[in-house]
């Protein structure tokens, strides 16, 4: 697929969002879905080789935003491309996170692992669905779009490490407190994260859905760069490729000792 770029904004220091304008993206993407995006610079070049996988953030009126974090060649070309640009990427790939959530759900989100839970926050806000999102960073740089989420969500509850913005802390410690009044937990951000918010919605018998953050080759399945360990219904661990069985999946059957 192919769009325009409507605006590539820098947030700060580490974080840019991309604004995008393609139909056809937006009316088959659902919350939970992220695409790879092609980060050459010249048609002609292929370096870096491999795309890029980045999540759904947000669609509104054609439109779908990704949020991007810089950390290497391919993000930095990402950050120069210019507004009116052509780019391109793939269809909505991978699974989608489920909305049966309940009256009430918490949100956790790490770092630029907030991007798929603002679409899901639209979605499930839509729904009338009671959202609280819980938010954390190791810096006030890493805490985002604050103003698109109050839309969306009952409460607001942001931590960092060094305790500029917010509590200081780490998210999971205020969600420790407050896990009973929720039906179900999605999260997405760094794994110690993910490992730790479902260790406390599973000694609380609450669900759990997280989207991983795995490295990414070919985001078909082919190259098995991105396999996971599951438990299944019947105990037994089995592999599964993040980019087509995931990138979301009940945490309670994530042998997270071997991710």
């Amino acid at each position: 697929m192919k769009g325009k770029v409507v605006s590539n904004t820098k947030l700060n220091d580490k974080y840019y969002l991309m604004e995008i304008e393609c139909e056809e993206f937006v009316n088959k993407a659902k919350p939970g879905h992220f695409m790879m995006v092609k980060a050459q610079q010249y048609d002609y070049l292929y370096d870096p080789l491999l795309r890029r996988p980045f999540g759904v953030c947000d669609i509104e009126r054609g439109r779908f935003k990704i949020l991007y974090v810089l950390i290497g060649k391919g993000t930095n070309l990402l950050s120069q491309i210019k507004i009116n640009s052509t780019i391109e990427f793939s269809e909505p790939l991978g699974n989608t996170f489920k909305y049966n959530g309940g009256k009430k759900v918490a949100m956790v989100g790490g770092g630029v692992g907030i991007a798929p839970l603002l679409f899901l926050a639209r979605y499930l806000k839509n729904q009338g669905t009671e959202i609280d999102l819980y938010y954390g960073g190791k810096t006030e740089d890493d805490i985002l779009m604050i103003d698109e989420f109050k839309k969306y969500c009952s409460h607001i509850i942001v931590t960092t490490e060094n305790g500029k913005v917010g509590q200081k802390g780490i998210v999971t410690e205020p969600l420790q407190k407050n896990i009973l009044q929720y039906d179900k937990i999605y999260a997405c951000g760094p794994k110690k994260m993910l490992e730790a918010t479902t260790k406390i919605a599973v000694e609380n018998k609450i669900p759990i859905e997280v989207s991983l953050d795995e490295r990414m080759a070919c985001g078909m399945g082919a190259c098995l760069g991105c396999l996971i360990y599951l438990k299944n219904d019947n105990g037994e661990i089995e592999q599964k490729r993040c980019c087509v069985e995931g990138p979301v999946f009940d945490g309670s059957k994530i042998v997270w000792s071997n991710q």
